[in-house]
């Protein structure tokens, strides 16, 4: 992906870090390691789609927890949860929820607030913050997964990472097994996805971006963008405030309400993301 369609997720996911309050670096390095910036990717040996590569359940169960935060609630409120399992009863509404994974404003949005998330569910596991590498550790495999892997790299870094954790490495192959096929260890694993996230991090100079790294992300997308509204669709009222960043990063309100018009509350979200709203206004949500 390049050109407008770059610049376009680029800037979402700009977005997505000043709503959140998640780093930038990192949702922009994540969304590289997932699917190369494209945000209608799909992996071939399970259900993930879109920028970050959301399987159908961890989507379901992450709009329906946190929709409501994003102005997604009539999204969130089309979800059942039942047994710890999410779930949309209309077949064709559960199509275009599905279909907003393709959407880089919403997908980048949930991968932010579900970053928050994971940091939380990390912090009495490692006792401490999460590097970028862990925090997508628990994306990649689930907080369930991560826990279980960080616990078990901590006792014994040389044991399989394919045997403790037999389903991740069935539907990822290439990181759980070296090019002979054999097993990579948890030391294997983890670094080598410390080496992935370390090279996407770098791709744009790594660290955390400064004011006008920010500014050259919503410059480079301003063009384009009137032209390519978000799917998403408003669902509910204004806006709601930006939570405090995961680290101390300046803040954005100024660039977004200058280029986009997208000061905390405002309309413009409105005008980005009515696309989907008329499209599951359909379905009666």
């Amino acid at each position: 992906m390049g050109g407008g369609g770059d610049a376009r997720t680029r800037a979402a996911i700009a977005r997505a870090a000043e709503r959140t309050g998640t780093d930038f670096s990192y949702l922009l390095a994540q969304a590289r390691i997932e699917s190369s910036l494209n945000p209608s990717a799909r992996a071939p040996t399970s259900s993930a789609s879109g920028l970050y590569q959301f399987i159908d359940s961890t989507w379901l169960a992450t709009l329906d927890r946190h929709g409501d935060s994003y102005g997604l609630s009539h999204i969130a409120g089309a979800i059942d949860t039942r047994g710890g399992r999410s779930f949309v009863n209309n077949p064709a509404l559960r199509g275009q929820i599905m279909g907003l994974r393709n959407d880089p404003d919403v997908s980048s949005m949930m991968a932010g607030a579900l970053a928050q998330q994971n940091r939380a569910a990390l912090l009495p596991v490692l006792g401490r913050e999460p590097q970028p590498t862990e925090l997508y550790m628990a994306h990649f495999l689930g907080t369930g997964g991560a826990t279980r892997f960080f616990t078990a790299l901590a006792a014994n870094p040389d044991q399989s990472a394919a045997a403790l954790l037999p389903q991740a490495a069935g539907a990822n192959r290439s990181i759980f097994y070296g090019p002979g096929g054999a097993p990579r260890s948890l030391r294997g694993v983890m670094q080598l996805m410390e080496s992935k996230m370390a090279r996407a991090m770098a791709a744009d100079g790594g660290g955390l971006p400064g004011p006008s790294t920010l500014e050259g992300e919503f410059a480079l997308a301003r063009g384009g963008w009137q032209s390519a509204p978000s799917s998403a669709g408003n669902f509910g009222g204004a806006a709601p405030a930006a939570p405090a960043p995961m680290r101390g990063t300046p803040s954005m309100s100024d660039t977004l309400r200058d280029n986009f018009g997208l000061a905390n509350g405002s309309g413009g979200d409105r005008g980005h993301v009515r696309a989907a709203y008329d499209k599951l206004k359909a379905f009666g949500l």
